[in-house]
């Protein structure tokens, strides 16, 4: 395929060598890694393979040498380095869990760092799950980091040119930047960025969202669901903004089709993590699929007996960092669940999921002991009460509390009607408490919001 015509605008850090641009040692590794990228995005599915089968013997050996939990993990399934990265060899290992990482008697991380690897950071997971981690990950993770955020935003924008908006957690500082920031900065010439605080209040985002004129948007869905709720009670014009760029949280049906409803932007999403970072990018073809982060990740969708899910299935998702040498994370559960995606149209040998689904925690429980993903309607709520933000908690087996901000006071009518309503799309004939609240929903110390929350 011909190569981004993006990549030949590239700007060096070497004073007066323009053309071709002439870099320092860390910027040309992730120079050249971007280029790389480009060109491996097109390779077969086959050649895909067996490149990662490759990476994947290199890392097994080391982890065998150096990590005796590891070569426990090996020798308990009957497998040695070279025939876990044999055609199949990793659906043999079982899965590592979160429990595994937690570990404290036996640590899991390793102290034999590779020439070129340091220096080490040290990442510590939200906890969302109940279940905080702590992974060490390399300069090499680091630099793929980089390069992969230069691939979302080479997939998701047209050009640099565009005002480029934040609203994230945990960011250093907010307000107004000359361009979009670390890694596009180092390359190329980028219109003006603004940070914005996500625990400012949502009509202040707007206003600064308004004010700056946005032409793209990096925010939660959550966040970008009251925003639009914002706007629509304010009757605001949005349409500067051409792209809402979603992270962090499961993107929903509902939102997709309500921003396309509005006809003045699309929704470009990502999936990623703390712990393994970027593992799937939308394609910037338009056909709605997730785009696998191969060159860093093997990413497996399983179904109950461990088997390989069909393209439209779905299932838990395990997931191997190929380039992580001094925490072995391979085959780790994650967490969350996703369906298989077909062939991309594009022509990208990646593979596709069609869609993340969520976590476990994100599944309702019925008495009977069985679960499913709890379909909710934001479109059906609205035609039947003032809602304007909602969340579901699952506390007891048969008793769900029902968080509502609404713009007044539901009558008895409406409150009846919702409770029918629920009744029906959460499929069983829950308790319902409905419990009212102010302006937001309180989210979490990540700053991330989830629809549905089972806490049982």
């Amino acid at each position: 395929m011909t190569p981004d015509p993006r990549l030949a605008a590239m700007r060096g850090d070497i004073a007066g060598s323009v053309w071709p641009p002439v870099f320092s040692s860390r910027t040309a590794s992730l120079a050249a890694l971007l280029h790389q990228f480009d060109a491996s995005q097109w390779l077969d599915p086959a050649a895909i393979a067996e490149r990662q089968r490759i990476q994947l013997g290199l890392i097994a050996r080391h982890f065998a040498e150096h990590s005796p939990l590891f070569a426990n993990r090996l020798a308990m399934a009957g497998l040695d380095p070279g025939s876990l990265a044999a055609p199949g060899g990793l659906l043999r290992l079982p899965p590592l869990t979160r429990q595994m990482v937690q570990a404290t008697d036996s640590p899991i991380h390793i102290e034999t760092v590779l020439p070129g690897h340091q220096p080490i950071r040290t990442v510590n997971t939200s906890g969302s799950t109940g279940e905080p981690v702590i992974v060490r990950r390399t300069a090499v993770n680091q630099l793929h980091w980089l390069a992969l955020t230069l691939r979302y935003h080479l997939w998701a924008e047209p050009d640099f040119s565009g005002r480029l908006a934040a609203i994230r957690a945990n960011m250093k500082s907010v307000g107004l930047d000359k361009d979009w920031g670390m890694p596009p900065n180092l390359f190329f010439e980028t219109g003006p960025g603004l940070r914005i605080d996500i625990e400012a209040d949502i009509g202040n985002q707007l206003d600064q969202l308004l004010a700056f004129q946005a032409t793209s948007v990096v925010v939660y869905p959550s966040n970008l669901s009251a925003l639009l709720d914002e706007a629509d009670a304010r009757d605001a014009d949005l349409s500067s903004i051409r792209c809402w760029r979603t992270l962090g949280e499961t993107l929903s049906p509902d939102l997709i089709e309500r921003v396309a409803l509005r006809g003045e932007a699309q929704v470009f999403d990502c999936y990623s993590s703390e712990e393994m970072g970027y593992l799937a990018i939308m394609c910037p073809s338009g056909s709605g699929l997730y785009h696998v982060m191969s060159e860093t990740v093997i990413v497996e969708v399983i179904d109950g007996d461990g088997r390989p899910c069909a393209p439209g299935a779905s299932g838990k998702v395990l997931v191997t960092d190929l380039h992580n040498h001094v925490t072995p994370m391979l085959r780790y559960d994650i967490g969350d669940h996703a369906e298989v995606g077909e062939p991309c149209p594009c022509g990208r040998g990646l593979p596709t999921i069609r869609r993340i689904l969520g976590r476990t925690r994100n599944m309702i429980v019925k008495p009977d002991g069985t679960r499913h993903w709890p379909l909710t309607g934001y479109k059906q709520f609205r035609a039947i009460a003032p809602i304007r933000q909602y969340q579901f908690r699952q506390h007891e087996i048969d008793r769900i509390e029902v968080r509502l901000v609404v713009e007044r006071p539901l009558t008895g009518r409406e409150e009846d009607a919702l409770e029918a309503h629920l009744h029906w799309k959460l499929r069983h004939p829950f308790r319902l408490d409905f419990v009212y609240f102010e302006d937001r929903l309180p989210v979490g110390r990540n700053g991330k919001f989830e629809e549905f929350l089972s806490l049982l």
